[in-house]
């Protein structure tokens, strides 16, 4: 099924519905967890709808990285559903802010792309311990930069350590929306 006839039955089904499904729990969880304060000063995100839109692409790919690298055969069916829960709040924003109906498809998918970017790029730097590549990768999707600044690198830090505190989930605490998801991505300032 394509993206956008999935988003449009994601959007179809009630609210009440999709508060009890775990990958909308799951959602709620990680948007709570890129909109900490703390990591909009310490790295310097700019606190507007880029910068969180930002934050938030940049823990639901941790989170689909880790559903991607289980071996558990839910996990495509979840990430799908996460994925469609995600876009379907992103349009819902999109339309909250006043876009018209023939201008929400084309900047949700500017969105999905954006975000699949994202996902592409820290995964790949993750997975082969690039630091340096990350935080190229931060510096250009974060902070909008060319140059890596010192932020940067602090921020890939925080993922690569964000990544490995996910690699030590269940699993199964993933798909029921029981992980404790704040305190993996708590900000550790020592």
């Amino acid at each position: 099924m394509p993206v956008f006839k999935r988003l449009k039955s994601a959007l179809r089904k009630s609210s009440e519905n999709l508060e009890n499904q775990p990958e909308e729990q799951l959602y709620r969880k990680a948007l709570k967890a890129s909109r900490n304060p703390d990591l909009y000063l310490e790295f310097k995100v700019a606190d507007s709808l880029d910068g969180r839109f930002d934050m938030l692409c940049l823990h639901m790919a941790l989170i689909m990285r880790r559903l991607k690298a289980a071996e558990d055969t839910r996990c495509a069916g979840f990430s799908q559903n996460l994925f469609d829960i995600f876009f379907a709040d992103m349009d819902l924003t999109v339309r909250e802010m006043g876009v018209g109906d023939l201008g929400v498809a084309r900047r949700v998918r500017q969105m999905s792309e954006a975000y699949m970017g994202r996902l592409l790029a820290y995964s790949t730097h993750l997975d082969a311990k690039d630091t340096e590549g990350l935080a190229t990768a931060l510096a250009r999707n974060i902070s909008r930069a060319d140059k890596v600044q010192d932020k940067d690198r602090k921020l890939s830090v925080y993922v690569a350590n964000a990544a490995k505190k996910l690699e030590d989930v269940e699993i199964e605490t993933l798909l029921d929306a029981r992980a404790d998801i704040a305190s993996v991505f708590m900000l550790d300032k020592r």
